[in-house]
């Protein structure tokens, strides 16, 4: 039995228009919290870039969060929703700064997937940076980023930067890590082109926003972190 992430509900009633379905297969054994608060930063990114969404936990032992097929050849993807995992122990070929990848292509199984044991070690071993459910659910954000812009280019900033480091730590801590009015026009003709319908995508208004003088380590979020 799937178990829908009741957060989901509240991103997917923010305005009208299609709503996209993701499936989460936690792999890793991920605090049912860290899982909640990740889901909810995902959606607030992904909302604010205009894509609403709604989650579902995939069933437990499913075939569908173990595998990724790609075969040349295959039948094109005909599921109206994204499948996202998060798993422990990347392939030893993967570089250590790599948080996970994307397959926008995959006919079957998952289309991203999330190291969380990678998220863990970087979350323990730097200093002054948000919660670990918010680097989740930011990671998560930027491979569907990509299975919804079909591509493994980047942007020099925002959501989809190839390297985070200290300033993103913090705009992320903040809710100030945004997806750039290009990559959000991108991912709403993305939602359609996969939903399949032909009708123009709604854009959702922006939501909240807001500052703090002082966030989960930060004594300010108007603060510069040095490069």
């Amino acid at each position: 039995m799937k178990r829908r992430l009741t957060l989901g509900v509240t991103f997917a009633l923010l305005c009208g228009g299609e709503t996209l379905s993701i499936r989460v297969y936690d792999l890793a054994h991920t605090p049912a919290g860290t899982i909640e608060h990740a889901s909810e930063t995902a959606g607030q990114l992904l909302a604010e870039a205009g894509v609403k969404v709604t989650w579902e936990m995939g069933a437990a032992g499913s075939e569908e969060g173990r595998l990724a097929d790609w075969s040349p050849g295959s039948t094109p993807d005909q599921r109206d929703y994204l499948v996202v995992r998060l798993v422990q122990g990347p392939p030893t070929d993967v570089p250590e700064p790599h948080l996970g990848y994307a397959l926008p292509n995959v006919w079957r199984g998952a289309h991203a997937t999330v190291y969380y044991d990678r998220v863990e070690k970087l979350f323990f071993s730097t200093k002054a940076l948000p919660r670990i459910g918010s680097l989740v659910g930011a990671a998560m954000a930027h491979e569907i980023g990509h299975v919804l812009l079909g591509s493994a280019e980047h942007s020099p900033e925002g959501v989809m930067k190839a390297s985070w480091g200290l300033e993103e730590f913090r705009l992320l801590t903040c809710k100030k890590l945004h997806f750039t009015p290009d990559n959000a026009a991108a991912l709403r003709a993305g939602v359609v082109a996969r939903l399949g319908t032909g009708r123009k995508f709604a854009t959702c208004p922006p939501l909240g926003r807001f500052n703090s003088v002082s966030i989960s380590g930060f004594r300010n979020c108007n603060w510069i972190a040095p490069l």
